[in-house]
């Protein structure tokens, strides 16, 4: 295996692990048992997702992440409210991010449109506070 292999496998392993604690961290801000640091942990697993997505040319879970990042940005700020929409939305776009991560793992092509729905979705939130995502 070359390196760029390796580091591609790693890659998709820590995904992986971040999908999982996504998943927990949204669901206990679901339930209301989360705070500003299960934000702050959301937060960080799309992060490091996106970053390591920009490594290896991943563009579209790059651009999906970006927009989904600046929502939860505008959560741990205090400017858009986790309320139980709002996280039933992200928790929607953490099962798009997931898809597009396994997609590349594959290196099989989603429809165009697989992740425009929530992109929109994210985008119309920020807007509601003023923010153009």
């Amino acid at each position: 295996m070359d390196d760029l292999a390796q580091f591609k496998q790693t890659f998709f392993a820590e995904c992986e692990e971040l999908l999982g604690d996504l998943e927990g961290h949204l669901m206990a801000l679901q339930s209301g048992e989360g705070d500003n640091n299960t934000l702050n942990a959301v937060f960080r697993a799309i992060h490091s997702i996106k970053g390591g997505a920009g490594a290896f040319g991943f563009d579209r879970l790059v651009a999906f992440a970006h927009i989904f990042e600046t929502v939860l940005d505008l959560m741990r700020d205090g400017r858009l409210e986790p309320t139980p929409d709002s996280v039933l939305l992200v928790l929607h776009c953490a099962d798009i991010l997931s898809d597009l991560v396994r997609a590349a793992q594959t290196d099989t092509e989603l429809p165009a449109d697989h992740e425009n729905e929530g992109r929109k979705s994210l985008i119309d939130l920020a807007a509601t506070v003023g923010v153009n995502a």
